[in-house]
């Protein structure tokens, strides 16, 4: 076998045989006496060979080779050891098995497969002699299997590592985002108040104008963290990513510019998933986006759709081993973008991360992606290097349910504002007592009747001491006496046809448990306007999803 430590790399060729005796190094056979194992290290050579992770051979002296392992017959690209022996082109080459000393010790080099591919393996081998016949015995490790788990070893402790950064992350993000969205829907909902209250030609406008743009920065800001952190609010359904993409054509188009070469391609299958559709489309808006920030001087965006399945035999289960078995729609995006060196590649996903100037970004859009990913219990993968682009792929698993359609927003008349007293009578409850004030305006202007109480307790003793009807609980999911599902579950014992409004801009802790909010239900996110919360209070009363 010629030296793999060499670039050039081992060829074989030419006719095999095998060894004249029948106690060859692999395969010779002995016989065993009744009761007893034979102690012919020969005999035991088939079982070595069998268990044997490394591929075994036997050459002649002029480089033929004489017998193999399946191990070695698979490293060659063949499907059986017999199927390598029976090969007419396999030969060890010249010096190897010839008058030249094999290389002492083990060599690292490449081996060429049949199909020309090149493998780099470890090689060690000694010559012995069976029955006055000169041989090479050799033994051949797969390296690149080595490293494939160490890169696997590496690619767990990075995903780990990110796992736990955006742990820290949610748990940051929950604990200031219930506190901190009630104070945006007061300055929100406030500064519009006064603002509808003055004059057009006020010169204070300008300023209120200026403190609701901020304000809505802010609470946007704090929707990413939430999402983030795979604690916001969502609203699934069974979509098609297909039809996403699709429905996206035109925006993408209008944000890459024409600099820019979109091509979109949609598999023939379809790619159900259970996910909120705002937020699929989110993440496809952040990939493209990303991927044009990388390509100033133009180049080509490719956004692919296809169901797949993971795990199966000759599959994409080898090419993809952080990705469970099962089948996935699978959304690609790739670019012919500047690319990522391996240290901006590993902390892409990180939260507030970012390679732009100053001022152009927040570092929240891959984070982004990422955190809407994983809250549909999906897989997402990254491959990057300077120069070359960014591959980007996700892998949601298919939903076996029907694709939801998707009410148009458009084409829907407005309704009128009911008479006031006609809109119905609303139970408002929530432990900031300006929530309450502000959300119990903002109804009463607006035709409801509305009842208030600060905290559960509360809203139990108005509800039990209410003569006429309730029409709607509208109840904040996170408080300090009881959760808001564990409260409207006892008022709906009281008042079986009352209706349930949450509001929250949290999904921690407080919806997991016996009384968690159901899915499905009615759930208004903060913070809210004047015209969300109307929406979802009409909705809610009609019983609408």
């Amino acid at each position: 076998m010629n030296d793999v430590a060499k670039t050039e790399s081992p060829r074989f060729s030419s006719g095999c045989r095998r060894c004249p005796s029948d106690e060859t190094f692999l395969h010779g056979h002995a016989s065993m006496s009744s009761g007893r194992s034979s102690r012919d290290p020969v005999a035991h050579s088939p079982l070595l060979a069998a268990c044997s992770p490394a591929g075994l051979y036997v050459a002649a002296p002029d480089g033929h080779l004489v017998d193999c392992n399946e191990v070695l017959a698979r490293l060659l690209g063949y499907g059986s050891r017999e199927e390598a022996l029976a090969a007419g082109d396999l030969h060890l080459g010249g010096g190897a098995a010839g008058t030249t000393p094999p290389p002492a010790g083990a060599v690292e080099g490449f081996l060429t497969r049949r199909d020309g591919s090149a493998v780099r393996v470890m090689r060690t081998e000694t010559v012995t002699e069976a029955r006055g016949e000169r041989l090479v015995v050799g033994a051949v490790v797969d390296l690149s299997s080595a490293r494939c788990t160490d890169d696997r070893r590496r690619e767990l402790s990075e995903g780990l590592g990110q796992a736990q950064k955006m742990e820290a992350v949610g748990r940051l993000a929950g604990g200031i985002a219930h506190d901190y969205n009630n104070l945006l829907a007061i300055i929100l909902n406030y500064t519009s108040l006064v603002i509808e209250e003055l004059d057009e030609q006020s010169p204070v406008q300008k300023d209120l104008a200026e403190i609701k743009r901020a304000a809505q920065r802010a609470a946007s800001l704090t929707r990413q963290l939430l999402t983030v952190s795979r604690r916001g609010l969502a609203q699934p359904v069974v979509l098609d990513l297909r039809d996403v993409v699709r429905g996206m054509d035109g925006a993408l188009r209008a944000a890459v510019g024409g600099s820019i070469d979109l091509a979109i391609a949609l598999g023939p299958s379809a790619c159900r998933v259970l996910a909120d559709a705002g937020q699929i489309e989110q993440v496809v808006m952040n990939l493209a986006l990303n991927s044009r920030d990388a390509m100033q001087g133009g180049g080509r965006l490719s956004i692919e759709t296809r169901a797949v399945r993971v795990g199966a035999a000759g599959s994409l289960r080898d090419a993809h081993p952080a990705v469970p078995p099962g089948r996935y729609a699978r959304l690609v995006v790739s670019d012919t973008g500047s690319g990522m060196c391996d240290d901006v590649r590993t902390r892409a996903f990180e939260p507030f991360f970012t390679t732009k100037p100053r001022g152009k970004g927040t570092g929240l859009g891959l984070a982004t992606v990422y955190g809407i990913v994983k809250q549909w219990h999906g897989h997402i993968e990254l491959a990057s290097r300077p120069g070359e682009g960014t591959r980007v792929e996700i892998y949601l698993p298919l939903s076996a349910r029907a694709a939801s359609s998707r009410r148009a927003r458009a084409g829907h008349p407005r309704r009128a504002a009911p008479r006031p007293g006609e809109g119905g009578t609303v139970l408002v409850t929530d432990d900031e007592d300006a929530v309450v004030a502000l959300a119990s305006r903002i109804l009463g202007q607006n035709g409801y009747t509305t009842l208030t109480a600060r905290g559960p307790r509360e809203a139990l003793r108005v509800c039990e001491a209410q003569r006429g009807r309730v029409d709607l609980l509208l109840t904040d999911v996170l408080m300090p006496e009881m959760s808001g599902g564990e409260l409207a579950a006892r008022l709906v014992k009281l008042r079986p046809d009352m209706k349930v409004l949450f509001m929250s801009g949290y999904t921690g802790d407080a919806l997991d448990g016996p009384f968690a909010v159901r899915p499905g239900a009615a759930v208004l996110g903060k913070p809210f306007t004047a015209e969300s919360l109307l929406r979802a209070v009409r909705r809610a009363l009609e019983g609408a999803a």
